[in-house]
């Protein structure tokens, strides 16, 4: 097996860990049949998290999803090719998406793919979630924020190590791919809420 096949195996199957569900399992939730079915953190945070526990199960589910993310990236750095980031970011991602231990289901890969923004580049990954973080108080609606800090991630890719000041920390090989193909995958998996956004009855936080 050569390193980037077993790079690849690892970020994938850690992407895999569905850890909404298995956190929601501690108030006795089965999160794939509760709320909108997702096993994110805004849904664990809206089914369980009508409590101290379940708030923290909530934020737990964010700081796992993106851990993973990190983890990753960060582990691909340590294997040392060019574009080994750039497989395992994406590779976590698809886990997070496409679980192994799920049958091929899973989230929509917002706290992953933000996990692997920060593992890339930490003050890039910063800045990616501040999108986020407006936007979401701004409409207190959680797909909106996705959606939206997803859809600029490619662009400020793109044009990172051209602003003054940030070329010392350039972002991996193909980082701007990766984000293309992340905010692809993310505005597809948000197609359910951009009916309800249509008609207006989006869930909110």
């Amino acid at each position: 097996m050569t390193k980037d096949v077993l790079l690849v195996l690892l970020a994938y199957l850690l992407g895999s860990i569905p850890t909404g569900l298995l956190l929601a399992r501690i108030k006795g939730v089965d999160i794939r049949k509760a709320g909108s079915g997702n096993i994110g953190f805004s849904n664990v945070m809206r089914v369980v998290g009508k409590d101290r526990q379940g708030k923290i199960l909530g934020l737990l589910t964010l700081a796992g999803d993106m851990g993973k993310g990190i983890l990753a990236v960060r582990t691909g750095f340590l294997f040392g090719g060019p574009f080994d980031p750039f497989l395992a970011g994406l590779f976590v991602f698809l886990g997070h998406l496409f679980s192994f231990w799920l049958r091929g289901k899973g989230g929509k890969g917002v706290a992953t793919g933000l996990g692997v923004a920060l593992g890339m580049n930490p003050l890039f990954g910063l800045l990616a979630c501040l999108p986020w973080l407006l936007l979401f108080l701004a409409s207190r609606t959680a797909s909106i924020a996705s959606m939206g800090s997803f859809a600029i991630m490619p662009f400020a890719a793109a044009f990172w190590g051209r602003l003054p000041g940030f070329g010392r920390t350039p972002l991996p090989a193909g980082g701007t791919i990766l984000f293309a193909l992340m905010a692809a995958f993310v505005i597809v998996r948000h197609r359910e809420n951009i009916a309800r956004l249509i008609s207006k009855n989006e869930n909110r936080l």
